[in-house]
C-alpha cells in the first residue's frame, strides 16, 4: 500500500511539469494558432538567385601591347543595380574622361575603356554587382557578386635612347651602348659587321644589360655593331635591331703617305695640293704659306672628314714657296710641308682623231708632243680627255666644268679608250697633254657618233635560221 502511493505521487509530478512546458509553448504561438499542442517549425531562410554577370569579351585573361585600345562590357540581367569596376589595386573607378574611364548608358552595360594601355594596367580588374535578399521581415542583408578578368601588358621591342652612332678612345675599354625596352625583356644578341659576335667565355666581349663591352679596343674595332632583340612567348613572338656606328677616336696619322714633297706649276696654270690623315673626331685642316696664312682670291680649299686639298690658280711668282699643311683634333696634331716649284707648261697633243667606233665607246688617236728644252722630268707622261653628250653639252649651255674625264698615263700596249657610251650618240670631245706642272691648253672639240646597235631584218631570216641551226647541231 506504501509503495502504491509513492507511484502515484511521482506521476502527479510529472504531469504538472509537462503541463507548465505545454503551456508555455501554447503562449508562444510558434507555428501554429495558439489553439492546440503542435511545435511550429521556422523554414530555413531562402536567397533569391544570384544577378547574373557576364563580361564581354569573356576571356579571363586577355593580352595587349602598351598603347594599344581596349574595352569591355560588364552586363547584367537585372536592371537598376548598381555597378562598378575596381582596378588591379582595389580603387574603384568612377571617372567618365581619361586614359582609363568608365562608360555607362542608360539601358546598356557598365563599360570599362583603355584609351591608351600602359604597363601598370596589368593585373585583375573587377566588376561588382551588390544585390538583396529578404532572411528576415525587417532585416536586409546584402550580398557581392564579382567577376573578373586578368589583363597582361607586353611591352613593344624598342631602343629607347640609344645613340646610333658611338665613340670611345683607342686603348680604352668601350661599351656599345643599347637600352633594349620591352615586356617581357627580349634575348639580346649582338653582330660586328653582320658577323654574330660569341660572348660566352670571350676575353675581348661581354654581353651586359645595357649593351656590349669590349676590352682595350683598337681601330680594328670600329664599324658597324647590331644590337639584336628576339622573344618567343605561348602567344607571341617579335624581334626587333638597331645598328650602332662605333668609332675610335685616335691622334691624326696621315691616310697617303705617297704625298709628293715637292710639286710643279706654271704661272697661268692650276695645282692642286692634298693633304689627306684620317683621326677621330675628324681633325682640322689649316693651310700657310712660307709660314703665313693664305689670302687673296686666287685660291680655294675643299676640306672632307679625312683631307683638304688646296687649289691654287698660279697668277704670278710669288705664289711658289713652302705650304705647310696642319693636321690636328683633340688628341695630336700633324705637319706636313709641300715645296711648290716652277716648272714648264706642257705642250697640246700633236694628233687627236678617232681610231675606232664601237657601240658604246671609241678608241682615240692621240700623239703627243716631245718638248725641247726642258728636263726629262717636264716631259709629257699622258693625257686628259674630257666629254659630253650632245644633250648634255646643251644643257649645260657649254659649261665643260660638267664634263666626264678619262686620264691616261703612257705604257707599253696603251689604248686610249673612253668606255661606257650610248649607242647611237653623238658626244664632243677635247684632248690635254699632262706633265708633273700641270695640263696643257685644250685640243679643239672634235665630234664623234657611236655606232648603231644590230637590229632585225625580216628579209635575213633564212640566213639567221641557217646560222641558228648550226649552232645548236
Amino acid at each position: 500500500m506504501d509503495t502504491l502511493l509513492v507511484f502515484f505521487s511521482v506521476l502527479l509530478l510529472l504531469l504538472s511539469q509537462n503541463a507548465s512546458i505545454l503551456g508555455q509553448l501554447d503562449s508562444s504561438n510558434i507555428g501554429g494558432s495558439g489553439m492546440g499542442m503542435g511545435i511550429g517549425l521556422t523554414p530555413p531562410a531562402t536567397h533569391p538567385t544570384t544577378p547574373p554577370l557576364r563580361l564581354q569579351p569573356s576571356t579571363p585573361s586577355i593580352t595587349h601591347f602598351v598603347n594599344d585600345s581596349f574595352i569591355i562590357f560588364c552586363q547584367t540581367v537585372q536592371k537598376d543595380i548598381d555597378t562598378k569596376w575596381r582596378d588591379p589595386r582595389g580603387q574603384t573607378r568612377e571617372n567618365t574622361k581619361g586614359r582609363v574611364h568608365i562608360e555607362k548608358k542608360t539601358t546598356g552595360p557598365l563599360a570599362l575603356v583603355f584609351e591608351h594601355i600602359s604597363l601598370e594596367d596589368s593585373g585583375n580588374w573587377t566588376c561588382e554587382v551588390n544585390g538583396n535578399r529578404n532572411g528576415n521581415r525587417n532585416v536586409n542583408v546584402e550580398r557581392e557578386f564579382l567577376a573578373s578578368f586578368e589583363l597582361l601588358v607586353n611591352q613593344k621591342i624598342s631602343f629607347g635612347k640609344t645613340e646610333q652612332v658611338q665613340s670611345v678612345r683607342e686603348g680604352r675599354d668601350a661599351l656599345v651602348n643599347c637600352f633594349v625596352e620591352g615586356m617581357p625583356a627580349p634575348e639580346v644578341s649582338w653582330l660586328y659587321n653582320g658577323e654574330y659576335i660569341n660572348t660566352v667565355n670571350s676575353s675581348k666581349h661581354n654581353r651586359l644589360s645595357n649593351g656590349l663591352y669590349i676590352r682595350n679596343v683598337s681601330q680594328a674595332d670600329a664599324g658597324e655593331y647590331t644590337c639584336r632583340a628576339m622573344r618567343i612567348t605561348s602567344t607571341f613572338s617579335d624581334a626587333d635591331q638597331i645598328t650602332i656606328l662605333l668609332r675610335i677616336q685616335h691622334k691624326p696619322h696621315w691616310f697617303f703617305n705617297e704625298t709628293l714633297p715637292v710639286q710643279y706649276a706654271y704661272v697661268g696654270g692650276a695645282v692642286n695640293l692634298s693633304c689627306d690623315a684620317m683621326g677621330e673626331p675628324p681633325p682640322s685642316f689649316t693651310w700657310l704659306h712660307n709660314g703665313k696664312g693664305i689670302v687673296g682670291f686666287n685660291h680655294r680649299i675643299f676640306v672632307a672628314d679625312y683631307g683638304a686639298t688646296l687649289q691654287l690658280q698660279v697668277k704670278n711668282a710669288t705664289q711658289f714657296g713652302d705650304y705647310k699643311c696642319k693636321v690636328a683634333n683633340p688628341l695630336g696634331m700633324l705637319e706636313r710641308v709641300i715645296k711648290l716649284r716652277p716648272g714648264a707648261k706642257p705642250w697640246g697633243p700633236t694628233r687627236f682623231q678617232l681610231k675606232k667606233l664601237f657601240t658604246d665607246g671609241f678608241e682615240l688617236d692621240i700623239q703627243r708632243p716631245h718638248m725641247t728644252n726642258v728636263s726629262d722630268e717636264m716631259q709629257i707622261y699622258g693625257y686628259r680627255v674630257a666629254y659630253m653628250s650632245e644633250t648634255e653639252f646643251k644643257f649645260s649651255a657649254g659649261n665643260w666644268s660638267y664634263a666626264k674625264q678619262r686620264d691616261f698615263s703612257f705604257h707599253r700596249g696603251m689604248r686610249f679608250y673612253i668606255p661606257y657610251l650610248e649607242t647611237n650618240t653623238t658626244y664632243l670631245m677635247r684632248a690635254a697633254s699632262r706633265n708633273l706642272a700641270g695640263l696643257s691648253d685644250w685640243s679643239a672639240v672634235k665630234v664623234f657618233t657611236t655606232a648603231t646597235g644590230c637590229s632585225w631584218n625580216p628579209s635575213l631570216f633564212p640566213i639567221y635560221a641557217i646560222i641558228l641551226a648550226l649552232i645548236w647541231t
